[in-house]
């Protein structure tokens, strides 16, 4: 896998001219970045951490068929459903957020007292009840409140 920065593909985005330079783009650096979706960068992150898919899922507090969909493919999920295995896998706020663009949803914002909260516990390594104790106490949707 190619491993050229984001910021060096958006320059080189931001540089092109015309369609013909856009197809030599496409296929030159962006042919070798295959299956980059959240189910691979999670299934990888697992394996980098040496975390088992069924003890993230069991951490998440997901239903265990749930999870096991939502990392094959087969479900595409929430917010929520992706920020609950995150965090059952101990991700760091870094690999969170990347999880969450790849998902197609919005990455974790400071400005939102929730996702504040949220971000707290990613950086303290606090298990989802905690997290979700924090945030009831403060009248904001739990995790997996959807």
């Amino acid at each position: 896998m190619n491993n050229i920065e984001t910021v060096e593909l958006m320059s080189l985005l931001n540089n092109i001219d015309d369609e013909a330079n856009l197809n030599n783009f496409l296929s030159d650096k962006l042919s070798n970045i295959k299956n980059l979706n959240f189910p691979n960068y999670f299934e990888q992150l697992l394996k980098q951490k040496g975390i088992s898919k069924s003890t993230a899922i069991k951490n998440a507090d997901i239903d265990r068929t749930y999870g096991y969909e939502i990392l094959r493919g087969d479900k595409k999920p929430s917010r929520d459903k992706i920020l609950q295995l995150c965090i059952g896998a101990g991700f760091t706020l870094e690999e969170c957020n990347k999880a969450l663009k790849l998902g197609n949803v919005s990455e974790l914002y400071p400005k939102i007292p929730r996702d504040s909260i949220i971000i707290f516990g990613i950086n303290r390594g606090i298990k989802i009840l905690e997290i979700n104790t924090m945030l009831y106490n403060r009248k904001l949707n739990t995790l997996g409140e959807e």
